[in-house]
This record gives structure tokens, sequence and C-alpha cells, in this order.
């Protein structure tokens, strides 16, 4: 199971990218449900190997981006905008409808390379090979919120003990990578291997008060299911279910096996809203045919009709992980609480409602920039101090109506305390 995950993250969305947009290769079942060569211990060595490989030959791409790519630094002379004394209980509190911001002890997230922040600080097309996952807007912790404003670098200024956020640019096999569960070309299929090793993780970490800790997990991913994989099922249509069975597995593992947990479920921004830019730059235009070949690629002749199929297997999936955070096995809980966030839902590039924002885009147009992550770590943010049927529903500028604790409603929002 194990080498199945680590294999398939990494090299078969490539073997799905070239025989999806050169041969038109349809399986009779879903694909990231094959058993293939791939899964062997030999591959799992070759794939360690190739991944350390190409973190040398990219190197540390640090913070290279310049300009507009970058959020704008707030000045050390600005306070931060929140009471930080309003957003700590006195004493931990035993039940996750009481949690304040500054309670969260540990951070940790399970994705793809949205979550791994491929790209963030990239300037060309090899830059897009690094994994900036300090810059992440779910789990990045580098430096601090004036200049890199993820959800972790908000909470550190809530509780500095904070732990688990990724530092600086690292692949899986990076101690800097922390709890970040995140890989590139990962699917849907990975969620419950990914809470199995992240508990792991976590339970093993000599910084963590495993029983009494509280512990943050941001949920997002199916990117790559409906990017590169939908096209090449008999039953795409079959998706959507197989998203809910997975998803529940991976939530009923971490309600079962790591207490006192907050888990943060994000949908995947919609794929039309990047693929179908316009005008779109020439290299992104080119990238995307391999980034989400369902959409763009050559072999299988997209249409509109073709498109506007994937567009509500997706909306489905969206539906389906709102519809599994509300359900009634993990409501009522002292010590496990889901929530759906969602912020991207309606995530909008126009930010002058006119003309697309380039600068939230990573260099290929796909992934997000490190102000794109900056957005995102904000609207996240925002997501958890809203109360449920209230929430945000598109990014904005950064601490435009940022949210803060208030001695009236001081707690994370749940479904059972909003």
């Amino acid at each position: 199971m194990s080498s199945a995950a680590e294999n398939r993250r990494f090299l078969l969305p490539l073997v799905v990218i070239i025989l999806a947009s050169n041969i038109g290769v349809t399986w009779s079942t879903d694909i990231t449900d094959r058993i293939s060569p791939l899964d062997s211990d030999m591959m799992r060595n070759l794939f360690h190997t190739i991944r350390k490989w190409m973190f040398n030959m990219v190197g540390k791409t640090g913070l290279r981006t310049r300009g507009t790519f970058l959020q704008d630094k707030i000045p050390d002379d600005l306070p931060f905008p929140c009471n930080v004394s309003l957003g700590r209980s006195p004493r931990t509190p035993r039940s996750v409808h009481k949690l304040r911001p500054g309670d969260i002890s540990v951070i940790a997230a399970m994705g793809d390379s949205l979550t791994a922040a491929s790209g963030a600080s990239s300037t060309n097309i090899v830059d897009l090979y690094m994994e900036n996952r300090g810059l992440a807007w779910s789990i990045g912790g580098q430096w601090n919120w004036r200049n890199v404003t993820t959800l972790p670098n908000i909470l550190k200024e809530f509780n500095p003990q904070l732990v688990g956020y990724s530092l600086g640019d690292a692949y899986p096999f990076h101690r800097e990578t922390q709890f970040n569960m995140a890989e590139i070309g990962a699917v849907s299929y990975d969620m419950p291997f990914m809470a199995r090793s992240l508990v792991k993780r976590i339970r093993s970490d000599p910084r963590v008060d495993f029983k009494r800790d509280w512990k943050m997990v941001t949920i997002t991913i199916g990117g790559n299911d409906i990017c590169s994989f939908v096209c090449a099922m008999e039953h795409p249509e079959d998706l959507p279910q197989k998203h809910r069975l997975r998803m529940i597995r991976a939530l009923r593992y971490l309600r079962d096996y790591m207490p006192r947990t907050f888990v943060n479920v994000v949908s995947v921004p919609s794929v039309e809203t990047v693929v179908g830019m316009n005008p779109k730059p020439g290299v992104c235009h080119t990238l995307h045919h391999g980034e989400c070949s369902c959409w763009v690629g050559m072999a299988y002749n997209q249409t509109d009709n073709s498109r506007h199929r994937w567009k509500m297997i997706q909306q489905a999936m969206v539906e389906v992980e709102q519809e599994v955070s509300r359900m009634d096995e993990f409501r009522r809980l002292d010590e496990f609480a889901v929530v759906y966030q969602p912020w991207s839902t309606h995530i909008s590039l126009k930010m002058n409602g006119r003309d697309v924002d380039y600068t939230l885009l990573a260099y290929d147009c796909f992934h997000m920039s490190q102000k794109g992550n900056a957005y995102a770590g904000t609207a996240l943010w925002n997501n958890l101090m809203e109360p449920v049927g209230k929430k945000s529903i598109n990014w904005r500028p950064l601490f435009e109506d940022f949210r803060c604790p208030s001695e009236k409603t001081p707690y994370i929002y749940t479904y059972d305390n909003s």
C-alpha cells in the first residue's frame, strides 16, 4: 500500500499525461485503483533517487521571485490586526467546540502539489519542480505573517510554540517538510494512506503531547483526479462516489486514532477558472496540456461538451466534500470536528473585476505564486473565524476584512457551535 502510493504520486501521473496526450488509452476501471509494475520496491527506490536528483538539480529557489509575484510586505510598524490575548484559552480546552486559535499546538496538511506549494517561487520552468513548502497557504511557516501570510504564520501570533509547519524548500522525504503530507500527483485514492502516515508521524514526534495537544489538519485534494485521470476512466461519473468513500475512510481514521483534532476540508478551486483563462500566456497554454490533459489535451479532441462533463463531475466532488463534512458520525464529538471551509468554491482571478491577475499564479499559470498562497492562507483563516452559513466563498486582497476572535465570539467555528 505505501509503496503503491509513493510511486503513484510522482511517476504514475507522468505516465498518464504521456499516454493520455498521445495514445488516448481508456482503462476499464479507475486507474487510481489499479496495481501496476510501479508498485514495487525497485520502483520505489528509483522514485526516491530521481526525486533527490531533481531537488539537487533545481536547487533551492528560496524567494527568487521579484516584484508583483510576492505579497506586499507588511511594514514593521504596523501591529498584528488581532488582539492575540483573546485568541488563547486560560487553560487547555477539553472540547473542540471551545477551541481558540492559540489553543492549536500542532498544524498538519494532506494534499497534492497545491499543498506542496509547487513552483510558488518560480520564475522559469525548472523552478516548477521545486516544492516551496514553507510558503504553502495551509501548512507553510517560513518567516512570519508580514511577508508570508499563511495559516501557520497567523496561528503563530497566537501560539508561538506551534509545531508541524513546513520550513523552506523541501521534498516529502526532507525533514523540513514536517507534518505536510502532500505529494505532487496525489489523488483522492491516497487520502487514507496519508491519514495513516500523518498519525504515525505526529505520534512519534517528541515535541507533541499526542493525547493533550490540539491538532489542526487541512485536506485539499482532487485536482489530479479531475485534470489527468477523469478522461482515462470508463465510468468517470463514478469518481465522486469513490471520492466520498475515500474521504470517509481518511476522516474515520483521524477521528479514531488521533485525539483532539480539528479538520478543515477545502475543495480544489474550479479547474475551469485556471485552464479557461483568456488571454493565456503561450508558456502556460503549453504547460496546461501536460498539467491538465483531460481539459486541454490533444488526444481526446476536447470539446465544450466534454469540458462541461468534467466540470459537472468536479462540482459533484465538491458536493461530496460538503456532505461528508456534515455527516452525523463526525458531529457532536468532544475531541474531533470536521468543517468544510468554502473559500475556494467561487474563487476569482480577476481581482479588479476585469483583468486576470497573473501575479496570483506561478510561472505555469496553474499553481499559486507566493502571493496567491498568501491570499489563500488568509482566506482559510477568515473561514475559521466565520460561522457556518456566513463563510466567505472567495479570497480577498490581504487584510481586507481580516477576521479576528472577539470577546463575544472567541472560538473557531464548528457545525455545533455556530
